[in-house]
């Protein structure tokens, strides 16, 4: 009985640990930091990222980013994201895919929301 227990505590602590500890490394930028080196990922649902759309950015949402990882330029990653549970689970995801993760940017908080989303298949 006390192995499982302390089965399910070990199970919730990893649960929580991905999604809410902060990720190191990863610092917030502005969409005018984001560089040619660096590739623009939105990775946000698919409503939110069409109402909010930005140049040049490639929308996979998290949801579909395990399967179309690949989709991605071999390149830095920026993550447009909507909040940090968001950019920790993505970030996590993409490094586990052999990316690196430079930063990521919160567009709510941005003034440039009116340009078009290139999304690719």
């Amino acid at each position: 009985m006390n192995i499982l227990i302390v089965g399910i505590l070990l199970f919730i602590t990893i649960i929580v640990m991905n999604r809410y500890i902060p990720v190191q490394g990863v610092e917030r930028m502005t969409l005018d930091e984001v560089t040619e080196n660096e590739v623009l990922l939105d990775a946000r649902d698919y409503q939110t990222s069409h109402r909010d759309q930005i140049d040049q950015a490639h929308c996979i949402p998290f949801s579909y980013l395990n399967r179309h990882h690949t989709d991605l330029p071999d390149k830095k990653v920026v993550l447009v994201v909507e909040d940090r549970v968001e950019k920790n689970l993505c970030t996590r995801l993409l490094r586990k895919k052999g990316y690196e993760v430079d930063g990521y940017v919160m567009p709510e908080e941005e003034a440039q929301l009116s340009i078009a989303c290139v999304c690719h298949k």
